[in-house]
């Protein structure tokens, strides 16, 4: 098993709820994006609009052999005017996801939080990582490693709603959210973990439990030895960090040490923003992709 496989049997259980996908890919000329658009293609019912430079783009296409007319391509060659165009694309309803190509995040997020012609749909964007972990055998949540710096306490609850509706479109019906801090206690002297512990709650459709350390979220031995006696015993679904440094650093030494593999979806503008880095492979964009179809659903 791993990320796309993972990704392909979700949406084989939903495939009656699945949406049309309609993609616009900002800046695709690159060889990993122009792999995923050709899974894509073959493997879900999609629309793509391709963003770039034309005669870049037909001349990388013809290596991929994707046929013309699946796709169109908007002849845009500057990062910024090609994630504008997107945007606009989203206004006008011949989109329903953006994808990251061969830019920088910055240039394209400019254009999706613009005040007068932007997509911002929340107060909050917030990037959430879906990763598969093969010690576990199964996918695990990380948020924020990609948005917001040091979320406040307002801001923790709306990172953690972003994270949990995303695994509600993953088929888990309740979440369990680990608010990630050094250990299981409450320490002053570290405020996310003070309001960790006055996020906790358990409701219908998520139990948000914390502060935890993450051999107590993820590793049930540790958690035995522990004599933990939580909701969450090395089960947790999604992993909810305290600073955008613990986020990020925790996706990327699981990528590098523990071969896991990631899909990424930044959630909060009109449409789910596909957002990996730019060395991901084609797979992850892949799955990524599946991913944004699954919320859109």
């Amino acid at each position: 098993m791993n990320l796309k496989e993972s990704m392909l049997n979700i949406a084989k259980d939903q495939i009656h709820a699945i949406s049309e996908l309609k993609l616009a890919v900002v800046k695709a000329a690159h060889s990993e994006v122009l792999q995923s658009v050709k899974q894509v293609l073959e493997e879900i019912d999609a629309k793509l609009i391709l963003i770039d430079d034309k005669a870049a783009l037909e001349e990388q296409l013809k290596t991929y052999a994707i046929p013309a007319e699946k796709y169109e391509i908007i002849d845009i060659a500057e990062a910024f005017e090609a994630s504008q165009k997107a945007v606009e694309l989203v206004k006008q309803g011949e989109v329903n996801a953006i994808m990251k190509g061969h830019l920088s995040t910055g240039k394209l997020l400019k254009a999706v939080v613009d005040k007068e012609k932007g997509i911002r749909k929340s107060d909050l964007l917030s990037h959430v990582a879906v990763l598969y972990i093969p010690k576990l055998n199964r996918l695990v949540g990380v948020t924020d490693g990609g948005m917001v710096l040091q979320p406040s306490k307002a801001e923790m609850q709306v990172i953690v709603e972003h994270a949990v509706s995303v695994f509600h479109k993953l088929g888990i019906k309740q979440p369990k959210v680990s608010l990630l801090s050094a250990a299981e206690t409450v320490i002053p002297k570290l405020p996310a973990s003070v309001f960790a512990q006055e996020l906790t709650e358990t409701t219908a459709d998520a139990i948000i439990e914390g502060p935890l350390s993450i051999d107590l979220s993820l590793d049930s031995a540790i958690a035995e030895d522990k004599h933990y006696d939580g909701a969450i015993q090395g089960d947790a679904d999604i992993i909810a960090v305290p600073d955008i440094v613990s986020g990020n650093s925790l996706s990327k030494s699981l990528i590098m040490f523990g071969q896991a593999q990631m899909a990424g979806i930044i959630l909060g503008a009109e449409v789910p923003i596909i957002l990996t880095s730019r060395s991901s492979s084609a797979d992850e964009k892949f799955s990524s992709v599946l991913l944004s179809q699954l919320l859109i659903s």
